[in-house]
């Protein structure tokens, strides 16, 4: 259940980091972003980006691409942890979330220069 609110909340910050320019004011509805299966990591460097990590482990990285895509991949999408992150970590703007392995420790969160 933790996991599932975690990625709920970072697919949020990935959409409201691109959407608040683009429909500010404007009524937001609900978007479901589906895993890229076996897409390869997009061309370009990333607007945004937020790493989900849970006990050190890759749950799934959304990115924000200049043309407006959102993109979310995962274990299941084909691509490589390295490849993940050294494609979330040259975006404008990164952040990781670490979801802890134990109830009673916090959350965390980082934020990232562009490498």
């Amino acid at each position: 259940m933790r996991v599932a609110l975690t990625l709920a909340w970072a697919g949020c910050i990935a959409l409201l980091a691109l959407l608040a320019e683009v429909c500010l004011g404007a009524e937001v509805a609900h978007v479901d972003v589906p895993i890229e299966e076996n897409a390869p990591p997009a061309n370009g460097h990333p607007l945004t980006s937020v790493v989900v990590t849970q006990c050190n482990l890759i749950v799934a990285v959304y990115v924000t691409m200049p043309d407006g895509r959102l993109q979310r991949f995962d274990k299941s999408s084909g691509v490589s942890a390295e490849q993940l992150l050294e494609m979330a970590y040259t975006a404008v703007r990164s952040e990781r979330l670490e979801v802890e392995c134990f109830e009673d420790e916090p959350a965390r969160y980082e934020r990232h220069d562009p490498v």
